[in-house]
């Protein structure tokens, strides 16, 4: 096994692949020359944990560890490593082994504007009226588990689910839909509003609520004038 205190260091020249939330990735390992004797060492996956021994994912054509969304696939002397459905966990470093050396790495970013998002993220309601936000985290895992949930935050204050904020969620093909319902807005609830996922993953969305409809009323008189 290796220990890698700074894998920057070690392997400078790792590939940055760069992924939305959901997609499959697949990276590629290239074994020159597998007609040789050096063929008969099966190739080897590690992800790399830092300041960690890597953990094996694969080992030839035989999967490692429990998750399925991690699989072998070869095409001629290519050894891939697929991940489908790829989510912020997924981030971090992976090598691709044969014999004693390490043949290629990667550096895997999962672009965290696809993992979650708020709906819509600017309204303007008046006083009284609901306030109504969507949040939608992608790539769940274990998504049948029912003690999935966002957090949601009005200007940095953890919003609790009184009466006035009522947040159900629904988790929908490895999408997990966090509604917060405000039924009567007051002045009080303009704000930013953030929905926060784990310790990853935040969006955020921008209240203002009105005295008037359509704003001041200074600037509806003015708007009459003209």
């Amino acid at each position: 096994m290796y220990y890698l205190a700074n894998f920057h260091v070690d392997y400078p020249d790792a590939r940055i692949n760069t992924a939305n939330c959901g997609d499959t990735i697949r990276l590629s390992c290239v074994i020159e020359n597998e007609n040789n004797s050096s063929s008969t060492v099966p190739v080897m996956w590690f992800r790399l944990y830092e300041n960690a021994y890597p953990q094996p994912l694969i080992l030839g054509n035989r999967q490692l560890i429990d998750d399925q969304r991690f699989m072998p696939r070869l095409h001629n002397n290519d050894h891939r490593l697929e991940i489908s459905g790829v989510g912020k966990d997924d981030e971090g470093y992976y090598l691709c082994k044969s014999g004693n050396e390490i043949q290629i790495s990667y550096n895997l970013t999962i672009l965290s504007n696809t993992c979650i998002d708020i709906s819509p993220d600017r309204i303007c309601v008046t006083i009284d009226e609901p306030i109504h936000l969507l949040c939608r985290i992608h790539s769940i895992k274990n998504s049948n588990e029912v003690n999935l949930h966002a957090e949601w935050t009005r200007n940095n204050y953890l919003l609790d689910n009184l009466t006035e904020y009522i947040s159900n969620y629904l988790s929908i093909n490895g999408i997990l839909h966090e509604t917060l319902l405000i039924k009567h807005a007051t002045r009080n609830d303009t704000g930013i509003y953030t929905c926060r996922y784990g310790d990853m993953l935040t969006a955020s969305a921008e209240v203002i609520v009105n005295q008037y409809p359509g704003g001041s009323k200074s600037r509806r008189l003015i708007s009459q004038l003209r």
